[in-house]
């Protein structure tokens, strides 16, 4: 039963960093394209943001223990764990720059833009790990 934690802990960050990328996408709009009126919702894209970015870390820690409890090996679910890999320095990076952003507030353009990057990038690898999650509940937890 706690194998199923993880699957709908990453499944539910996941469609709500889509949320959270939305939000950011609205002040890369401002900041980077020049278009006016625009309402950056700056206090939600960051609690919001944390929540996912601390979900992910989280289920990332009882996906590590699903696995070692189910075969004594970490990383026998192949790009699923190097896809996990690659994204905790990714989320490291989004964490920090966001509190750097949050708590000196500074015109940017520099740091917002790779902060922007970095995380689209990390719900673009977290899409990959909803696709290969489902892969491994089937051949490998299901099948």
């Amino acid at each position: 039963m706690i194998m199923w934690i993880h699957p709908v802990l990453q499944t539910l960050a996941v469609l709500v960093s889509l949320y959270v990328l939305y939000l950011g996408w609205t002040r890369f709009r401002f900041l980077s394209l020049g278009h006016k009126g625009i309402v950056f919702q700056w206090k939600r894209h960051v609690a919001v943001g944390v929540f996912v970015m601390v979900v992910w870390l989280l289920a990332f820690v009882i996906g590590l223990g699903v696995a070692w409890d189910a075969w004594q090996i970490l990383g026998v679910t192949e790009l699923h764990f190097l896809t996990a890999l690659f994204m905790l320095p990714l989320i490291g990076f989004g964490l920090g720059s966001g509190y750097v952003m949050d708590k000196v507030k500074a015109r940017r353009k520099t740091l917002p833009l790779a902060h922007g990057i970095a995380n689209a990038l990390l719900v673009a690898l977290a899409l990959c790990q909803l696709y290969t999650g489902i892969i491994v509940l089937r051949d490998m937890v299901m099948g």
